[in-house]
């Protein structure tokens, strides 16, 4: 097994462990129109009525759903095969367009190819050791002129931490392929014990975005935006970014 798929592998554990406590939103959600969607995501992509989604990193599939809600055939793809299965079943309950795949993203089934969108949202890219190699995986998938969008929390404020003197670095931000072997609590993945084990990766924007470059995508925007409440302080902590997008073309 390559270091990359080594690394995936231990956190697929842990993502199977806490898949069963963080469901998807209920079935009648999304048929009475509900979303998960972030609102500058959704406007990024506009109407997708009809066009074909890779939805990458999909956990439970809420975001799946809701692109699906909104007229696409999505494909979403976890490495966690519990978290897939709950998301099928919900797709099955909604009868939107949405199917599931247990796969790590450094190895897709072959199949899964030609799509007018690849889609990856909140909390997906600190999980990546190896940053090229997803972003190639990110342009083999799309057809010519298909479209990525990647809605992101920012690097920023995985390299921080708030207290009563005000933030402070807590880990390098220009860290890039060091493994972060420890989260901090506000951190961790929703519904982790304290036992449960990840390693994450923190990447700067900027590396986030040559990588796609690299890898064949055209890059038509890139946005940061403040989160209200993320760093826990007031009016002031809204001058940090919160998120950022990235909006990339297949040439």
């Amino acid at each position: 097994m390559d270091t990359a798929r080594a690394y995936t592998a231990g956190n697929r554990v842990a993502w199977d462990e806490i898949a069963p406590h963080r469901p998807p939103e209920p079935a009648e959600f999304f048929r009475t129109g509900g979303s998960t969607l972030d609102g500058p995501e959704a406007a990024a992509l506009g109407d997708v009525t009809g066009r074909r989604m890779l939805h990458l990193q999909c956990a439970s599939g809420n975001e799946s759903l809701s692109w699906a809600a909104r007229g696409a055939t999505v494909v979403g793809v976890d490495i966690s095969a519990v978290a897939v299965g709950l998301a099928a079943e919900r797709a099955a309950q909604t009868g939107l367009p949405a199917t599931f795949v247990a796969a790590d993203v450094y190895d897709l089934p072959p199949e899964l190819t030609g799509f007018d969108v690849v889609y990856a949202s909140s909390g997906v890219v600190c999980w990546l050791p190896d940053l090229d190699r997803w972003a190639r995986v990110v342009a083999g998938r799309l057809r010519p002129g298909g479209v990525f969008l990647l809605w992101e929390h920012h690097p920023v404020w995985e390299a921080t931490a708030g207290g009563p003197d005000g933030l402070r670095a807590v880990t390098d931000y220009f860290g890039r392929g060091t493994p972060v072997a420890t989260l901090d609590g506000s951190r961790r993945p929703g519904a982790a014990s304290a036992e449960t084990r990840f390693v994450s990766f923190l990447w700067p924007v900027g590396d986030v975005v040559t990588a796609l470059v690299r890898a064949g995508l055209r890059l038509v925007e890139l946005a940061e935006y403040p989160v209200p409440g993320l760093y826990g302080g007031g009016g002031s902590a809204g001058w940090l970014p919160g998120a950022y997008l990235v909006r990339a073309v297949r040439v």
